[in-house]
């Protein structure tokens, strides 16, 4: 038998119900608010009375300390606290368990009125009645309870209609004791729980972790999911790309209780979320602004977007709105390691607080470096493609367009918005070596996709090369502009890389350009310099498919 899931066969529609009112059974928080209309209750009472299935019921088991998790419903009157010691979370069935009760008990929620549904013994039907009160029709509560129901019995059977009294007895039984399917988890935890309720999600797709917090933190007034794309409507933050609706959760829990994890997420209230959206918003502004000295021009070349709840952290924590100069560079040093040393390419949230926990000692007063080890190749460079997910990638993306890279036919300054660095496989992602040509160049897919064989051009001068070899565009340029080798510098193509592109020499182009930038990465990640490195969990370049980006 195992130890983790219970099959529960034993129970009847009343032991659910006597779950719910001793506070045993509860509704998590980050479930869904109860929606369904009394049409729809009368249409699950009728399956249950044509005897269909009406679906299995999934709980988790669990002990009192996870009661913050349990959200108040409003009308239901449920007890606050279990009647045991344990209780069970609803984690499927949430929306016919809770329809049950306020049809069984007839409830009242909001402008719903449920103690009107009614079963007709003429139609043998549950329904809602007519405007106009007919003759056989009982409401649902009165024939759910024991009490209520004898006494039925007992006027129908004095009225005249004594045939109709097997009939209430029949609704009675059922309601009370139609059986259930009920599967209990036991002795998990709550990021595996969660991971469960995303994937018995009824509707088929798969829910995120961010769905589950809007649930738990919506109310009429305060909408999450609108809050998030208001900011994202922003015009400056639209040319900068879409900032997930992780980060802004990731930042709340962080700004709130000091912790990342799925727990501090979903323990997010309504109340935290609205005295703390305003100043948390501020600061990821302030985050995007301050990461953009690090090349980050376009949210889709950060190497992992949760760096900016990081940075916002440090804004909410100081309560000012500049990082002070010291702080800037130890910044820039966790920055660079942590990108390559693909730090957050496990464990994320895990390490998230960790660094959190340095930001706020740094602003405490305590300077001390937070680096991580770096060990990057030229072919771990060269693995790094455009067409893949690759935090190296977007690392590299990043040195370059700190250079402030320009065309190298005129030397105009080319400008890294979304035009420039959105999808890994517009046109407006430059290939040195025309991908259209990479058969002539006796390359492979991957060869030409290299991000060593990517710089940042303008739309208009993509155009003009497309197509062309690099000895044939180069020839052009390099006549009409005496100043192309300084403009190539600024693209990390030094003297002897452009003299292998003017041969159309692919191999020694990436070798030479891939040097220049793995000597520009150790420079940024302090490699020669006497500071202790801390270890970070390092993947396979080739193979990265990041978490987070």
């Amino acid at each position: 038998m195992s130890e983790r899931i219970q099959m529960i066969t034993h129970w009847k529609v009343v032991n659910l119900i006597n779950e719910l009112e001793n506070g045993n059974l509860r509704i998590p928080r980050f479930q869904r608010a109860y929606v369904w209309e009394p049409s729809k209750v009368v249409k699950l009472l009728n399956s249950m009375y044509k005897e269909y299935p009406i679906g299995t019921f999934f709980l988790w088991e669990t002990d009192r300390g996870m009661e913050c998790f349990c959200r108040k419903v409003p009308h239901l009157d449920l007890p606050d606290r279990p009647e045991a010691g344990r209780f069970s979370f609803i984690l499927d069935g949430q929306q016919r368990i809770t329809s049950l009760y306020v049809g069984l008990k007839g409830k009242v929620i909001e402008t719903r009125d449920y103690s009107k549904i009614c079963f007709n013994l003429d139609k043998k039907e549950f329904r809602i009645p007519r405007p106009r009160p007919e003759a056989g029709d009982i409401p649902v509560y009165k024939l759910y309870d024991a009490t209520e129901s004898q006494k039925l019995v007992a006027e129908y059977s004095t009225t005249g209609r004594a045939s109709d009294v097997p009939e209430i007895i029949n609704c009675s039984t059922l309601l009370r004791q139609y059986p259930l399917s009920v599967i209990k988890s036991l002795n998990m935890t709550l990021d595996e729980v969660v991971e469960i309720f995303e994937r018995i999600n009824q509707g088929g797709k798969r829910l995120s972790l961010f769905d589950l917090v809007h649930a738990s933190v919506w109310s009429e007034d305060f909408d999450l999911r609108e809050k998030i794309e208001e900011v994202n409507a922003e015009p400056a933050i639209k040319l900068f790309g879409e900032i997930g609706a992780e980060i802004f959760t990731q930042s709340l829990a962080l700004n709130i209780s000091n912790d990342c994890t799925n727990r501090h997420q979903l323990e997010l209230t309504n109340q935290d979320c609205r005295t703390h959206w305003k100043r948390t918003v501020e600061c990821i502004r302030l985050a995007v602004d301050f990461i953009k000295n690090f090349g980050v021009q376009q949210m889709a070349i950060i190497p992992y977007p949760s760096l900016l709840a990081i940075v916002q952290h440090y804004f909410f924590v100081a309560d000012k709105d500049v990082i002070v100069q010291d702080d800037k560079a130890l910044i820039s040093d966790w920055f660079w390691t942590a990108t390559f040393s693909q730090r957050y390419s496990s464990s994320t949230l895990s390490r998230m607080n960790e660094d959190a926990v340095w930001i706020r000692d740094l602003i405490g007063g305590n300077k001390t470096p937070r680096v991580f080890a770096v060990k990057l190749t030229l072919s771990d460079l060269r693995k790094a493609r455009m067409n893949q997910r690759s935090v190296i990638k977007n690392g590299v993306l990043c040195i370059m367009a700190m250079n402030a890279p320009v065309d190298f036919d005129n030397g105009d300054v080319v400008t890294l918005d979304k035009t420039n660095a959105s999808r890994a496989n517009s046109k407006e992602n430059h290939h040195f070596f025309p991908y259209s040509l990479y058969g002539e160049f006796a390359l492979t897919k991957n060869d030409i996709n290299s991000v060593l064989n990517f710089a940042f051009i303008s739309k208009r001068l993509n155009g003009e090369i497309l197509n062309k070899k690099p000895s044939v565009y180069l020839a052009k340029y390099e006549a009409a502009n005496p100043r192309i080798g300084d403009n190539l510098m600024l693209h990390y193509i030094t003297s002897d890389a452009f003299a292998a592109a003017k041969r159309d020499d692919f191999e020694t182009f990436v070798s030479i350009r891939g040097t220049s930038l793995l000597n520009k990465i150790e420079e940024l990640c302090r490699v020669n310099d006497n500071v202790e490195t801390l270890s970070a969990a390092t993947i396979d370049v080739d193979d990265d498919a990041d978490e987070e980006s």
